[in-house]
């Protein structure tokens, strides 16, 4: 808890907010402080403490008797040695604070004669808070003995029947700042009370770093709000709107560069605040990301109308939502959800493992019409040049498959229910897992082709006997079977000429049954299939192994030798240019209240040349 100990003149009060003793406020610093108050008049005592050190605290209530008239108001928590200050004077109790009371308790560290020794010193102590509560409550010794003893928690209007508080007063937000985890023995029924304060107390604080950076927010925060009276959301928002118009021009629905850099400020760095907030990695987050993570949904909402001079005084959250949808401009409210929704949509597909991209290389379309991708041949071969003699024009002839890109989609949507209770599965995991299916749906595309052994141009399947690249009968996957493999593709001839053009194999793609003899015989230093010393081949060590179970699902054999999309094209991925992967749009929902979002992937999986893959077919 934030040790607060301040005198306010005007209200002639003094705060006790945090442990008592050293490391947190001293009985020295209390009597300080009460000293710069007018004491001839009622000196007010606000307490939200979870206690601390019981002779500090004896000092504090000591000092407190001395005076004319003392008012002790239990704010949120007077916890062990704090509800001993608190029986000083008048006791006022907001209807949702929490009292405890315990017996003394310390630590020691020593021999059994210092364990002793500070249980004695406890012993003592034990009598001077009896006295103090049964002076204010009029209970016997003997049941305060068992009350502390069983460390009684009580609420306020417990306390009020017991006689330890003279009144109860209307609840305090301010209650929620009441940190219990260091307590054990906390009944269900306090837990609860507390809870439901904490989170009155985060919504308040939200509210507060809604208006940061405003000049009425000067010297101002939650507990000082919530002090003076305001002790709902609703009163602080109202409070706070007051405050700002005091000091507001109306706006021309103009907005200046500073005012627009602002606001565009505050949208990525909201937008990332939603993604970080559900453990969205985000590369170079936005300045005020992290700031921003406390805040609702309807809490940014909130902001963006009002850096935009529109106020939510007297709003209902689906009045706030309805006007942040309504603007239609670069602050359109819409969009922050929306850049949100891709970035999270792009981020998992990014992230998401897809092995068909590790063999294939890519190109982008202008657009839907059926294109044609060309296979270059080799150059031809250089000419010798006699002295003086001309040079000639070389030509290069050309293969290729025509396709065009088909759009693969979805649409979901972001609720209005999903933004007023701040469900952010549906503004960043529903959005992941669409990037992710997106990355899942090329990788079905390109192993289609790869195993559907679609037929070329020149009117002959890709996996063909007549391309030299299907090896048949295949019985293991070993040294042996992987030679002749690499000496078809070695042995490839370009489209000018009849020399080979020595294409050379980097890839082994196996399905996943076959993924561990496949990682043993890329790995082994020797054959692994001889039982003598024979030194595993280079090649086969030097293969890069891509392992996909959508191959067993038309063979747990078949394997694949693939050479660099670098030196031959084999099967390409064909994407729709200057278009973001996947693509998405939004728009305010008809259907649905809220944001419609819908994503969708340009894409075709192209096989453009045989020369780079063999295929081989187990028997």
């Amino acid at each position: 808890m934030t040790q607060k100990i301040k005198a306010l003149l005007a209200d002639n009060e003094v705060y006790l907010y945090g442990s008592i003793g050293e490391g947190g406020i001293t009985a020295k610093a209390f009597i300080d402080t009460l000293k710069t108050l007018n004491t001839a008049s009622t000196v007010n005592v606000r307490i939200n403490s979870e206690g601390g050190d019981v002779a500090h605290a004896l000092a504090i209530y000591n000092a407190l008797n001395e005076l004319n008239d003392v008012v002790c108001y239990i704010d949120g928590l007077a916890a062990s040695a704090a509800s001993v200050v608190a029986m000083a004077g008048r006791t006022r109790m907001a209807e949702n604070a929490i009292m405890m009371i315990h017996r003394p308790w310390s630590g020691a560290v020593g021999d059994s004669d210092a364990m002793r020794k500070t249980g004695e010193i406890l012993d003592k102590f034990q009598p001077t808070l009896v006295n103090a509560y049964a002076k204010k409550t009029g209970i016997s010794n003997d049941k305060l003995d068992e009350m502390l003893a069983a460390e009684t928690w009580l609420t306020a209007a417990e306390a009020f029947e017991l006689g330890f508080v003279d009144e109860v007063i209307q609840a305090m937000a301010i209650a929620a700042s009441a940190d219990l985890s260091a307590y054990d023995q906390v009944p269900e029924h306090i837990a609860k009370i507390n809870n439901r304060a904490r989170a009155n107390f985060q919504e308040i604080q939200n509210i507060v770093d809604l208006y940061k950076g405003q000049s009425v927010m000067e010297n101002v925060t939650a507990e000082s709000l919530m002090a003076s009276g305001k002790t709902t959301p609703e009163a602080v928002r109202a409070h706070l709107m007051t405050e700002l118009g005091k000091h507001h021009r109306p706006s021309s629905g103009v907005f200046t560069m500073d005012q627009n850099e602002q606001i565009k400020s505050f949208m990525n760095a909201a937008s990332d605040a939603l993604l970080i907030r559900n453990n969205v990695p985000v590369k170079n987050a936005s300045e005020g990301a992290k700031e921003l993570t406390g805040l609702t949904v309807m809490g940014m909402a909130e902001k963006l109308l009002n850096m935009t001079g529109k106020s939510t005084m007297m709003m209902s959250k689906r009045q706030i939502l309805d006007t942040a949808f309504a603007m239609h401009s670069t602050s359109d409210f819409g969009k922050l959800l929306g850049n949100t929704a891709g970035k999270s949509l792009r981020t998992a597909y990014e992230e998401e493992y897809g092995s068909h991209e590790i063999w294939t290389g890519s190109v982008e379309v202008p657009d839907f019409k059926e294109q044609s991708l060309v296979q270059l041949s080799e150059a031809p071969d250089l000419d010798k040049i006699a002295e003086g003699a001309e040079y000639k024009y070389g030509t290069f002839s050309d293969g290729g498959m025509t396709f065009s890109i088909d759009k693969y989609g979805k649409m979901f949507s972001l609720t209005y229910e999903a933004m007023i209770n701040d469900d952010l599965q549906a503004f960043t995991r529903l959005p992941q897992a669409f990037g992710k299916s997106a990355k899942r749906k090329e990788a079905d595309l390109v192993y289609s082709v790869l195993t559907g052994n679609p037929t070329l141009n020149d009117g002959k399947a890709l996996f063909h006997s007549s391309h030299g690249n299907l090896v048949t009968g295949v019985t293991g996957l070993t040294v042996t079977s992987l030679s002749e493999p690499r000496a078809k593709m070695r042995k490839q001839k370009g489209l000018n000429s009849s020399a080979p053009i020595n294409v050379v194999p980097r890839f082994l793609i196996v399905p996943a049954s076959q993924e561990t003899t496949a990682e043993q015989l890329l790995a082994s230093v020797v054959d692994p299939s001889k039982s003598n010393d024979t030194t595993n081949p280079d090649f086969i060590r030097g293969l890069t192994l891509v392992v996909d179970s959508r191959l067993d699902a038309v063979s747990e054999k078949d394997c694949y030798l693939a050479a660099s999309p670098d030196q031959v094209d084999t099967i390409t991925r064909a994407y729709l240019a200057n278009t973001p992967r996947p693509y998405y749009e939004m728009r305010q929902g008809w259907e649905v209240d809220g944001v419609q979002v819908k994503a969708r992937l340009e894409f075709a999986a192209v096989p453009v040349d045989y020369r780079g893959l063999v295929k081989l077919q187990f028997a």
